[in-house]
């Protein structure tokens, strides 16, 4: 029997509706009704629900529906390749939160670099602001809580104002009367990103962590 006709027997068996269902898993009455049309399946935890609402094992309800096995197979796949992006996009992001750091304290700058070296560096610095952006579209942000949120939002904030503290002072020190918007522009956007990926590697590592294991 598949899984869709077993919920609307369970459901039957117990004498509630499809609203009634909906309200004891916390969805709407649409999605029980997709469930049972088979236009959707539930996701894992999902399962674990149904199973303790009608009281059967994870084994009766997936039991010789072939199709919605084939389909958690295909979705655990997905989710490792997205696993697997999102650890290495985090472990680029280390790179780039260590050069941004260096950076802001002087100790690594294009300019004190050959031609060759400052090109390659330059290369490797613009595949890291990518990544910077990338990191955050790979992120799963239903496991963050919102104060997880508001306390990224935050640090960026801290992070920005601090950084721009930082290279005003530069500026102030090294610029010449050939300064110009664009550069400032420029510098602009590299505090903005720094602080970004800093943000990233500090309230990350947690997801990072988990997703490496997985």
């Amino acid at each position: 029997m598949e899984f869709a006709q077993k919920m609307k027997e369970y459901r039957n068996s117990h004498g509630w509706t499809q609203q009634e269902v909906a309200e004891k898993l916390n969805v709407s009455r649409k999605t029980i009704s997709s469930w049972e049309n088979k236009r959707s399946y539930p996701d894992i935890f999902m399962l674990v629900q149904i199973s303790d609402l009608y009281h059967v094992t994870l084994d009766d309800l997936l039991r010789e529906d072939h199709e919605m096995i084939n389909n958690y197979k295909k979705e655990h796949a997905t989710d490792a390749k997205k696993d697997r992006a999102f650890v290495n996009s985090y472990w680029i992001n280390i790179i780039g939160s260590i050069y941004f750091m260096l950076n802001s304290c002087g100790l690594v700058r294009l300019s004190m670099l050959p031609d060759g070296w400052r090109w390659l560096l330059g290369a490797l610095v613009g595949l890291v602001i990518v990544n910077a952006f990338c990191l955050l579209s790979q992120t799963n942000w239903q496991q963050l809580s919102k104060p997880t949120k508001l306390g990224m939002l935050a640090t960026g904030v801290v992070l920005a104002a601090l950084l721009t503290r930082i290279f005003s002072i530069n500026l102030f020190h090294n610029a010449s009367s050939s300064y110009t918007f664009g550069y400032g522009f420029g510098q602009g956007f590299t505090v903005g990103v720094a602080a970004l990926s800093i943000t990233e590697l500090l309230w990350l590592y947690a997801q990072f962590n988990q997703r490496r294991n997985a």
